[in-house]
Protein backbone atom coordinates (compact mmCIF):
# COMPACT_ATOMS: atom_id res chain seq x y z
CA UNK A 1 0.00 0.00 0.00
CA UNK A 2 1.26 3.47 -0.86
CA UNK A 3 0.84 6.29 1.59
CA UNK A 4 1.54 9.20 -0.78
CA UNK A 5 -1.83 9.33 -2.61
CA UNK A 6 -3.73 9.29 0.66
CA UNK A 7 -4.61 12.51 2.49
CA UNK A 8 -5.79 11.81 6.00
CA UNK A 9 -7.75 14.47 7.87
CA UNK A 10 -9.24 13.88 11.28
CA UNK A 11 -10.78 16.94 12.89
CA UNK A 12 -10.22 16.84 16.62
CA UNK A 13 -9.91 20.02 18.70
CA UNK A 14 -6.50 20.51 20.35
CA UNK A 15 -6.49 19.21 23.91
CA UNK A 16 -3.60 19.24 26.37
CA UNK A 17 -1.97 15.89 27.03
CA UNK A 18 -3.22 13.94 30.05
CA UNK A 19 -1.73 11.02 31.92
CA UNK A 20 -2.17 7.77 30.05
CA UNK A 21 -4.57 5.10 31.32
CA UNK A 22 -2.52 2.13 30.15
CA UNK A 23 0.97 0.75 29.88
CA UNK A 24 2.73 2.33 26.88
CA UNK A 25 5.62 1.29 24.66
CA UNK A 26 8.02 3.14 22.36
CA UNK A 27 7.34 3.07 18.62
CA UNK A 28 9.86 0.32 17.86
CA UNK A 29 8.32 -1.97 20.49
CA UNK A 30 4.81 -1.06 19.36
CA UNK A 31 5.64 -2.10 15.79
CA UNK A 32 7.28 -5.31 17.01
CA UNK A 33 4.26 -6.25 19.15
CA UNK A 34 1.91 -5.52 16.25
CA UNK A 35 3.91 -7.81 13.97
CA UNK A 36 3.88 -10.54 16.61
CA UNK A 37 0.14 -10.20 17.11
CA UNK A 38 -0.41 -10.66 13.39
CA UNK A 39 1.95 -13.65 13.22
CA UNK A 40 0.55 -15.39 16.30
CA UNK A 41 -3.06 -14.77 15.19
CA UNK A 42 -2.40 -17.11 12.28
CA UNK A 43 -1.23 -19.99 14.49
CA UNK A 44 -3.60 -22.64 15.69
CA UNK A 45 -2.36 -22.39 19.29
CA UNK A 46 -2.41 -18.54 19.27
CA UNK A 47 0.92 -18.54 21.14
CA UNK A 48 -0.17 -20.85 23.96
CA UNK A 49 2.57 -23.31 23.07
CA UNK A 50 3.29 -24.92 26.46
CA UNK A 51 1.82 -25.41 29.92
CA UNK A 52 3.05 -22.07 31.30
CA UNK A 53 1.75 -20.08 28.33
CA UNK A 54 -1.58 -21.94 28.52
CA UNK A 55 -1.74 -21.02 32.21
CA UNK A 56 -1.02 -17.38 31.30
CA UNK A 57 -3.90 -17.47 28.82
CA UNK A 58 -6.30 -18.85 31.42
CA UNK A 59 -5.10 -16.30 33.97
CA UNK A 60 -5.92 -13.54 31.50
CA UNK A 61 -9.35 -15.03 30.76
CA UNK A 62 -10.11 -15.09 34.47
CA UNK A 63 -8.88 -11.50 34.92
CA UNK A 64 -11.16 -10.30 32.11
CA UNK A 65 -14.30 -11.95 33.44
CA UNK A 66 -17.30 -9.61 33.12
CA UNK A 67 -15.19 -6.98 31.33
CA UNK A 68 -15.44 -8.13 27.73
CA UNK A 69 -17.93 -6.93 25.15
CA UNK A 70 -20.56 -9.29 23.74
CA UNK A 71 -18.55 -10.57 20.80
CA UNK A 72 -16.22 -13.48 20.09
CA UNK A 73 -12.65 -13.01 21.37
CA UNK A 74 -9.39 -14.64 20.36
CA UNK A 75 -6.68 -14.84 23.03
CA UNK A 76 -3.09 -14.37 21.87
CA UNK A 77 -0.06 -15.01 24.09
CA UNK A 78 3.11 -12.98 23.47
CA UNK A 79 6.34 -12.58 25.37
CA UNK A 80 6.43 -9.41 27.43
CA UNK A 81 9.02 -7.08 25.85
CA UNK A 82 10.43 -6.28 29.30
CA UNK A 83 11.92 -9.79 29.27
CA UNK A 84 9.79 -11.32 32.00
CA UNK A 85 6.33 -12.82 31.74
CA UNK A 86 3.71 -12.53 29.05
CA UNK A 87 1.27 -10.20 27.39
CA UNK A 88 -2.08 -11.86 26.69
CA UNK A 89 -4.33 -10.02 24.26
CA UNK A 90 -8.08 -10.45 23.98
CA UNK A 91 -8.95 -9.42 20.43
CA UNK A 92 -12.60 -9.22 19.32
CA UNK A 93 -13.39 -10.77 15.96
CA UNK A 94 -16.42 -10.81 13.65
CA UNK A 95 -16.41 -12.37 10.18
CA UNK A 96 -16.44 -9.79 7.42
CA UNK A 97 -15.84 -6.87 9.80
CA UNK A 98 -12.78 -4.80 10.69
CA UNK A 99 -12.89 -4.49 14.48
CA UNK A 100 -11.05 -1.41 15.73
CA UNK A 101 -12.08 -1.31 19.38
CA UNK A 102 -12.84 -3.61 22.30
CA UNK A 103 -9.32 -5.04 22.73
CA UNK A 104 -7.73 -5.83 26.10
CA UNK A 105 -4.14 -6.53 27.14
CA UNK A 106 -3.25 -8.46 30.30
CA UNK A 107 0.27 -8.42 31.71
CA UNK A 108 0.90 -11.85 33.26
CA UNK A 109 3.73 -13.02 35.52
CA UNK A 110 6.53 -15.30 34.29
CA UNK A 111 4.94 -18.38 35.92
CA UNK A 112 1.68 -17.65 34.14
CA UNK A 113 -0.28 -17.54 37.37
CA UNK A 114 -0.76 -13.85 38.20
CA UNK A 115 -2.41 -11.04 36.27
CA UNK A 116 -0.21 -8.06 37.11
CA UNK A 117 -2.35 -5.50 35.30
CA UNK A 118 -5.26 -5.28 32.87
CA UNK A 119 -5.29 -2.61 30.18
CA UNK A 120 -8.41 -1.78 28.20
CA UNK A 121 -6.99 -0.67 24.85
CA UNK A 122 -10.20 1.18 24.01
CA UNK A 123 -13.37 2.15 25.81
CA UNK A 124 -15.86 0.84 23.27
CA UNK A 125 -16.43 -1.84 20.66
CA UNK A 126 -15.79 -0.14 17.33
CA UNK A 127 -16.24 -1.39 13.77
CA UNK A 128 -15.13 0.27 10.55
CA UNK A 129 -18.00 2.02 8.72
CA UNK A 130 -19.89 0.00 6.14
CA UNK A 131 -19.16 0.84 2.48
CA UNK A 132 -21.49 3.42 0.87
CA UNK A 133 -24.37 2.35 -1.34
CA UNK A 134 -23.16 0.88 -4.59
CA UNK A 135 -19.88 -0.30 -3.04
CA UNK A 136 -21.25 -3.06 -0.84
CA UNK A 137 -18.78 -5.87 -0.27
CA UNK A 138 -15.75 -3.77 -1.13
CA UNK A 139 -12.98 -3.57 1.42
CA UNK A 140 -11.94 -0.06 2.51
CA UNK A 141 -8.43 1.17 1.83
CA UNK A 142 -8.35 3.17 5.05
CA UNK A 143 -10.07 3.20 8.43
CA UNK A 144 -10.00 5.96 11.05
CA UNK A 145 -10.60 6.26 14.77
CA UNK A 146 -9.94 8.44 17.79
CA UNK A 147 -7.84 7.18 20.70
CA UNK A 148 -8.37 8.30 24.29
CA UNK A 149 -6.72 5.65 26.48
CA UNK A 150 -3.11 6.35 25.53
CA UNK A 151 -0.81 9.20 24.51
CA UNK A 152 1.18 6.88 22.23
CA UNK A 153 0.23 4.69 19.25
CA UNK A 154 -0.97 1.18 20.10
CA UNK A 155 0.22 -2.16 18.82
CA UNK A 156 -3.36 -3.18 18.02
CA UNK A 157 -3.39 -0.52 15.28
CA UNK A 158 -0.31 -2.11 13.72
CA UNK A 159 -2.04 -5.48 14.00
CA UNK A 160 -5.22 -4.16 12.33
CA UNK A 161 -3.24 -2.67 9.44
CA UNK A 162 -1.34 -5.92 8.87
CA UNK A 163 -4.20 -8.33 9.55
CA UNK A 164 -6.90 -6.51 7.59
CA UNK A 165 -4.55 -4.99 4.99
CA UNK A 166 -5.77 -1.43 5.48
CA UNK A 167 -4.19 1.90 6.36
CA UNK A 168 -5.22 2.93 9.86
CA UNK A 169 -5.31 6.57 10.94
CA UNK A 170 -5.69 7.49 14.59
CA UNK A 171 -6.34 10.88 16.18
CA UNK A 172 -4.86 11.19 19.67
CA UNK A 173 -7.48 13.02 21.70
CA UNK A 174 -5.27 13.40 24.78
CA UNK A 175 -2.10 14.41 22.95
CA UNK A 176 -2.80 17.73 21.26
CA UNK A 177 -4.80 16.06 18.49
CA UNK A 178 -1.77 14.41 16.89
CA UNK A 179 -2.62 12.05 14.05
CA UNK A 180 -0.74 8.81 13.44
CA UNK A 181 -0.95 6.59 10.38
CA UNK A 182 -0.23 2.86 10.36
CA UNK A 183 0.79 1.31 7.05
CA UNK A 184 1.51 -2.33 7.78
CA UNK A 185 4.14 -2.24 10.52
CA UNK A 186 5.27 1.30 9.63
CA UNK A 187 4.10 4.11 11.92
CA UNK A 188 4.01 7.74 10.76
CA UNK A 189 3.16 10.90 12.64
CA UNK A 190 0.99 12.93 10.29
CA UNK A 191 2.51 16.38 10.74
CA UNK A 192 0.91 19.37 8.93
CA UNK A 193 3.95 19.47 6.63
CA UNK A 194 3.58 15.81 5.69
CA UNK A 195 -0.17 16.18 5.09
CA UNK A 196 0.40 19.19 2.82
CA UNK A 197 3.05 17.28 0.87
CA UNK A 198 0.73 14.30 0.50
CA UNK A 199 -2.04 16.55 -0.77
CA UNK A 200 0.31 18.12 -3.32
CA UNK A 201 1.52 14.69 -4.46
CA UNK A 202 -2.06 13.50 -4.75
CA UNK A 203 -2.96 16.46 -6.97
CA UNK A 204 0.04 15.79 -9.18
CA UNK A 205 -0.95 12.16 -9.65
CA UNK A 206 -4.54 13.19 -10.45
CA UNK A 207 -3.30 15.43 -13.29
CA UNK A 208 -1.30 12.62 -14.91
Amino acid sequence: MRLVPLVIAILIPPIAAFATEIREFDLKTTAQLGRELNRVSQLQDRGATNAVRKRAKQTAIDALKNRLFKIHYDYLVLDDPDGSGFLVYALPTKPGEIVMGGQFRVTVSADGGKAERVDALSRSLLFSPRPPKGMEGQKPLTVSMSQIVSNKPLETCVYTSLHDKVIVSVGMVNDNAKVWAFVGDKIFEMTPQMMRQMEEDSKKETKR
